[in-house]
Order: C-alpha cells, then structure tokens, then sequence
C-alpha cells in the first residue's frame, strides 16, 4: 500500500451481492452477550444439531436423510458467517480505519456509568 492510500470503511453498499444477502439476514445483535453466545448458545446448538441429526439419518428413508442432514448444518453455518462477517467490519470499521484513540480512564469510566443509567433507565420504562 502505498503513502498516499487510506483505508476506507466497509459501507454495505461497496460489499459484494453474496455479503449483502448474508447482512439481511435478520439476527439479533450479539454486541452485548458475545460471550454468552460463543461459550453457551453456540455449543449447545452443535450438541442439539449432532442428536438431531443422528434421528434425521434414523427416522427418514435415504434419499430424504442426507439432504435433511445437509440442510440443518448449512443453515447453522450461514448464520455464524454472518456473526463474523457483522464482527469483522465492525471491527474494521472502528478500529483499523479511525484507528487506536488513548483516553483517560476516568473519562472512560465516566462514559460507561452515564451508559449504564440510560440503560437502566430504559429497561425499567419498558
């Protein structure tokens, strides 16, 4: 890359028509319970998807097994392509193009307090 080239942020209209697709796929931000989903979620539903499948490959003839088989795994995979797809851009979007900013800790600890009480604020008019 050269001097005079700067990095631009990922707009959803630049992305390609398959990442599109997946962008509209409608899921429930992760922002917030990531951890809750990787270390949880994500592990219980690889669980679920072996025993369902295992019955799907038992219960159905042949033809139908493996495609019902197949559908449920494709399906699983297309949306943890969208969490990361979702998780990468923003990741690019606020880190590597506006780029590292050093704050002030109180600031900071400021700012989340402040966040924090309109959160609360909101959940409790809800």
């Amino acid at each position: 890359m050269s001097k005079n080239q700067k990095l631009k942020r990922i707009e959803e209209k630049d992305l390609p028509i398959p990442y599109r697709f997946l962008i509209k796929i409608p899921l429930k931000s992760l922002e917030s319970s990531s951890g809750i989903f990787w270390a949880l979620v994500c592990p219980i539903l690889l669980l679920l998807n072996f025993f369902f499948d295992f019955f799907i490959l038992v219960y159905f003839p042949f033809p139908i097994n493996i495609i019902l088989a197949l559908v449920v795994p494709a399906v699983v995979f297309i949306l943890f392509v969208r969490v990361i797809l979702e998780r990468f851009i923003n990741w690019w979007n606020n880190f590597v193009v506006s780029g590292y900013v050093k704050k002030d800790l109180e600031e900071v600890l400021d700012e989340y307090i402040t966040l924090i009480g309109r959160n609360e604020e909101s959940e409790k008019s809800a």
